[in-house]
This record gives C-alpha cells, structure tokens and sequence, in this order.
C-alpha cells in the first residue's frame, strides 16, 4: 500500500518538488506531480518545499481507532523525540495515549541497547571495510536503490522501532496491535514491510488526533515513561546512535552525516574508496529525527527542538533516577547466537529492495528529445536546472523514461511564449503603446511607430503629452478602470481613433490601443456627401418634372376647352338642320 501523493486541485506546477527529490522520483504527467513509488525513498523533501502545500498523506489513524475498539490489545511504541515536539508537557504524553484508548504505553529507547551494542561490534571489526548504520528507513531505502555495491556495507540489525515491535509482540502476543509514533513518514513503509509494527502515526497526525478529542495536554495528570537513559534519550539527534559508544577505544572513526545531500555526497565518495576503516552514522534529515518528515508544522526550528529534548531529559532523569535506578527491561538476556536480544525475537534486518535504472535513448532519440526542448545545439543546453534536473540531457533521459514532459524547461516555454507574445504585439494592426505611470512611453509596436512617425526606441521615456490628451490616462491611474472603445480625435496626427486604456495592475502600466479610423471616417464623409448630392439632383430631377407636368397639364387644358367649344357648336347646327 502506498501512502503519499499530490492532490491535482493545488498543484501549480511549479517543479520544486522535482527539484528538491534527491533521487528523481516524481514525474510531471498532464502538468501533474506525481510520486514515483519504485524510485522514492521516503525522505519527505518534496513535501517540505512544496508551495502550494499540496501533500496527500494516506493517515491509519481511522484503523489505529478500529484496532482500539477490538478486543486485541493495542501497543504505542513511542519514538524518543516526542520530546523534542511536546516539551514541558512531554511527562503527560502517555496519560494522553492511554486516554485514547491504548492498553500499554512503551518507549522504542527501552530495546535500543542491543542495536548500539551491534553497531558497538562493528566499529570493533578488525577489517578496513566501511560500515553504515541502519537505523534511518530512507538511507536504507537509498543506498539499495541507488548505491546497489553499497548495501553489503549496512549493518545488517533493524531499525530500533522494528526491533521494539517484535519484542512487543513477544511480551504481549504475536496478536498484538503495535502503533509506532513517531517524526518520520519513511517508517509508514517499514511498518507495511515488515512483521512488527502494524500501524505509523507521525508526531503530526497524533498532535491533530488530540486536538480532534479535545485532549488538553496541560489539565492531565503525569504518567512518566518507565525508562531513563541520558544517552539513549538523545538518540533522536545527530550522533545520538553512536554517542554511547564514540568515546571507548574503538578500531575504526565514526562519522556522523545528517542531510540527504551530504549524505549522497559521502556515498559517492565511499564507492570512490575513501572512508575506509570506518562507522558512518547517516541520517536522511537534517539535524537528523527532529527534523524529521513527520513533524508537526508548527513553527518550531529545529534548534527549539533540540533545546526542548535535552531540556526534557535532565529534568526527567533528575527527578526520576532514584525512583527507576533499578528499573530494567528483564526479558532481556544474552543471546550467543544473536548478540543481544529476546528469545525468538530475530533482531536483524531484511532485505532485499531491488536497484532502480533508468533506461536509455540512443544518441539519436537523445537529440530528438533535446531538439523538442529547444536544445539544437550545445550552446542551446544552460543546465539551469529549472525543470528538477542537472543538466539538459539528465531532463531528456527523464523524458525518455516517462519521469518529465518536454514543457518543463521553464528558459524554453518563456521564450516560446514571449516569441508568440512577440509575434502578437508585432504583426496585429492595432496601434498598441506601453505607458508607465509617470505618463511616458515605455514601448511601442509597429502600427504605433508607423502612426507616430517615431521609433519605439527615441519614443521611450518621451512624455505622451506631445501626441496624446493627458486627462484620460491620469484618470485611469487614478480609479485603476479601464476605458474601453471611446471615440476620440488627435490632434497631433489629425486623426480619429477608437481607443481604449487598460490598468495593468501587476506591471503598474497603461496600455493603449487604438484603431485608426481616419481614413474610415473621410470614406463615410465622403459617402454622406455623395448622397447628399444624390439627394439634390434627385429633388432638381423631381422639381424639373413637376413644372414640365403643369404645362403639359395647362396645355392639355385649353385643348380640351377649345375642343369642347368646337363641338358644341357643330352638335346646335346639326340639330337646327334636322328641326330638331
């Protein structure tokens, strides 16, 4: 099962995840982060970094609840740096737990001793070989995946909350629910991987539980833990695990490194042939468990934690020594086989993790994937880093691999977008000019070079009083409004423009853009007067054929009058002949 992603709704991305992992183990699909779980080792670097705070944690408190309503018994197995995050109040904690419902409350310090006393046989070795300490789930993690020839030379014991859940197990019954809480994300993968920790709580999802009950740390009752060690207490701290034993007359150094990149870097040199004869105490986070992936983001350095821990554990050991002087883990025994440890209770390590490789192009799928990223030639590749990668070829094998897209080289997309922007700003008709605030000109494109007769180059910096009204724009700065398509003439160009002037907020500058419609409002005058004209004749034309109709009308009326004479008089003679 699988426990950490992104959620898609936050994520901008902005890559700082893949620059941050240390091992490449995300991949940008769909402009998508996206956790690799073959490559990651659990470090929680990428959750750190990331801006948008866009961390999926898959949280077992819900099963950490089921288990404690069942009739089985559920253990805490607390890590040591609890301290480090609850402070004065450290004494009340496992009153707390028990209030949430566990039957027993345990420290991971108790079973720490045959863990060092390992380590102790190891910087004894009379050999010049180089030894790592296995305590820290992601440099396990890496040095399996990514330093392969390197694995033989981790101590082969488990983790010290590996070790405590087995011998919990065997104290309370293999059908014991043990809980690890603790500062670290990795031990999720160790708790699912391995027979002895069921469930991972991390300082973080714990502190929110308690709030969530409404379990005030300051109103409980102490109830101390029923361990004291100065040294074994401060193991959650860079060169805790050694610390017990740097000081005796050991035959190999101890080296302690704390830091995913100081660690690789140590590594590198390691499989180089250096550091021979030697005890590397590594630990993926700085300032090592304090720091780690699963504390609680509460605005508390690390240097306060620290503080906090040791503050805790002289307070602890002095009031508690006489009380616990005699107080001892008594299934403990010696074990000839097996060093120290619990009868039946193996306190070695597993493995087995495979190593992870990338597959490679071939030089001519290398230069088709570089070429896709803009890269044609070796000048081409800034190995900026940007993207996530270190250099330009390191992004094409990711490409490659289905780990990166081809967009992700930032240098490349801002100038395939300012090419276009260019493009847009250069070819459109529209006169367009840049203004700063102080009412000059910043910039201008063609058409607007075109229409002032004047290079953006001399126009830069000229107050554009000398072409333009200043009121709009002073009225713009003023309200932050935008005025859109008014009509307006300029004087300077004699000249009509439908123009507009839009606030630009976040670049604290004006633009202006116009269209020249001179030519267009000459045309429509033109035409207006065309028909005005037409207008004119046609009225002459009508007038013309009104006056020719009222003389043929006035000549058609005397015709008609003498013709109406004319033939009265011949009907009287004919009827006066007739005797009519």
């Amino acid at each position: 099962m699988w426990f950490i992603g992104f959620s898609k709704a936050n994520c901008k991305h902005c890559y700082a995840c893949v620059r941050k992992c240390p091992v490449h183990a995300i991949r940008v699909r769909n402009e998508q982060a996206q956790i690799i779980k073959e490559r990651c080792i659990v470090c929680g670097r990428c959750f750190k970094v990331c801006p948008q705070n866009a961390k999926l944690i898959k949280s077992e408190k819900e099963m950490v609840k089921h288990y404690i309503r069942g009739t089985k018994k559920v253990v805490a197995s607390v890590a040591p740096s609890f301290a480090a995050v609850f402070g004065k109040y450290s004494n009340k904690l496992p009153t707390a737990l028990k209030i949430l419902g566990f039957d027993h409350v345990e420290e991971v310090v108790l079973t720490s001793d045959p863990i060092i006393d390992e380590y102790e046989k190891y910087a004894n070795k009379d050999d010049d070989n180089t030894y790592i300490t296995s305590f820290c789930p992601s440099i396990n993690n890496l040095i399996e995946k990514y330093y392969s020839k390197l694995s033989k030379n981790i101590i082969q014991v488990a983790a010290p909350a590996v070790f405590h859940g087995r011998v919990l197990k065997e104290k309370y019954g293999k059908d014991t629910r043990v809980i690890f809480i603790g500062p670290c994300l990795a031990k999720k993968s160790d708790g699912h991987n391995l027979d002895s920790i069921d469930l991972v709580l991390t300082f973080e999802e714990l502190k929110k539980w308690l709030i969530e009950e409404n379990i005030n740390l300051e109103e409980l009752e102490e109830q101390p833990f029923e361990y004291i060690s100065k040294e074994k207490r401060l193991l959650p701290l860079t060169g805790g695990p050694t610390s017990c034993i740097e000081f005796k007359n050991l035959r190999k150094s101890i080296i302690q490194v704390d830091g995913i990149k100081d660690c690789m870097q140590v590594l590198d040199e390691v499989n180089k042939g250096k550091f021979k004869n030697t005890l590397l105490e590594m630990s993926s986070c700085r300032h090592s468990c304090i720091g780690g992936s699963g504390m609680p983001d509460d605005d508390i350095n690390c240097y306060e934690r620290r503080e906090n821990l040791k503050e805790y554990v002289k307070s602890y050991y002095d009031r508690y020594n006489e009380i616990y002087e005699n107080i001892v883990y008594d299934e403990i025994v010696i074990d000839k086989d097996i060093s120290y440890g619990i009868e039946h209770v193996s306190i070695y390590k597993e493995t087995g993790k495979e190593e992870v490789l990338l597959n490679k192009p071939s030089i001519e799928g290398l230069i088709k994937i570089l070429q896709s990223m803009g890269k044609y030639e070796k000048i081409d590749e800034l190995n900026c880093g940007s993207c996530g990668y270190h250099t330009c070829r390191e992004k094409a094998i990711a490409v490659y691999n289905n780990m990166a897209e081809a967009s992700m080289c930032l240098p490349f997309m801002r100038e395939k977008a300012e090419d276009l922007n260019n493009i847009i700003f250069d070819m459109t008709p529209n006169i367009i000019a840049m203004i700063n605030p102080k009412l000059q000109f910043v910039k201008l494109n063609p058409a607007a070079e075109e229409f002032f007769e004047i290079s953006t180059n001399k126009a830069k910096g000229l107050p554009i009083g000398m072409f333009l009204e200043e009121e709009k724009f002073k009225k713009v700065i003023e309200t932050k409004k935008t005025i859109f398509k008014e009509r307006t003439n300029i004087n300077q160009n004699n000249a009509t423009v439908i123009e507009s002037i839009i606030w630009l907020e976040k670049n604290q500058l004006m633009l202006w853009i116009a269209d020249d419609i001179t030519k267009d409002e000459k045309r429509q005058e033109k035409i207006q007067n065309m028909k005005i004209d037409a207008v004119n004749m046609a009225q002459k034309v009508i007038n013309k054929q009104m006056t020719v109709a009222q003389e043929i009308a006035s000549l058609l009326g005397e015709t008609t009058a003498e013709t109406k004479v004319t033939l009265t008089q011949l009907k009287n003679i004919i009827q006066e002949e007739d005797g009519l």
